[in-house]
């Protein structure tokens, strides 16, 4: 953990990152970067959207590709989860064959179920491979359609948010606060020693069901235990 200042009466925040899966299951995250910050950084973002000098670009053509490019991103995806789940299946069924004797009858029974689950795991394999090319061509025509879109919208980011920085590190140095990091473990655990005062956990993760998204936390601590899930972050475009 980085950014400790000293303080008079500091309290421990653990943080736990978790996010739906392929299979929808909310699972933790390990590996997810979290900084404990002493203002809220939506409102500072928002402050410098009002002075921008222009218009933030118009994303309804690009959230059409997106949308476009989920449908390929999204058969691959769910393919190739349920051959991995049928092939751990396999495993674990082969470890138990492995185990009776050849002449029994649960032997025999799981030996035919093991031929089934085989076959399937052969026609979900080939789907995976006919799924994949289409999702690669998918992908080059995304990329050639939306590339000029997304450069738009990064130049007019990186032109309004400009002064970020300056300004946050002088809200920080007010209020006698600086910035806490630490990184989510093998458990979705992440742990903030804090002095008194307000203070916001923010965090962004990949979204494992649209590559053209994120999910995305800016969280005021009011508790000593704070759960970043689906239900307290957003999904947003990643532009």
């Amino acid at each position: 953990m980085t950014g400790l200042i000293a303080c008079e009466h500091p309290r421990t925040v653990a943080v736990r990152v978790s996010i739906p899966g392929p299979d929808s299951v909310e699972t933790p995250i390990t590996g997810i970067g979290l900084v404990a910050l002493p203002y809220d950084r939506d409102s500072v973002l928002g402050a410098l959207a009002r002075n921008a000098r222009s218009p933030r670009p118009d994303t309804v053509e690009l959230q059409r590709l997106f949308h476009e490019f989920r449908g390929p991103f999204t058969a691959y995806t769910a393919t190739a989860f349920a051959a991995g789940q049928l092939r751990d299946s396999l495993e674990r069924l082969k470890a138990r064959l492995d185990s009776l004797p050849r002449g029994s009858d649960e032997y025999r029974e799981r030996y035919a179920a093991f031929g089934r689950m085989n076959d399937s795991l052969a026609a979900l394999q080939a789907r995976t491979e006919q799924r994949h090319g289409e999702l690669d061509r998918a992908r080059a025509a995304f990329v050639e359609r939306s590339e000029t879109l997304r450069a738009a919208i990064r130049h007019w980011e990186d032109s309004t948010y400009l002064g970020y920085d300056s300004l946050t590190d002088a809200l920080a140095a007010q209020r006698h606060r600086q910035p806490v990091t630490d990184t989510t473990g093998a458990d979705g655990w992440a742990h903030f020693t804090l002095d008194e005062g307000p203070w916001w956990i923010y965090g962004r993760s990949w979204d494992a069901t649209d590559p053209n998204a994120e999910w995305y936390w800016n969280v005021p601590v009011s508790s000593d235990t704070i759960l970043l899930s689906s239900r307290a972050g957003r999904q947003r475009p990643r532009y």
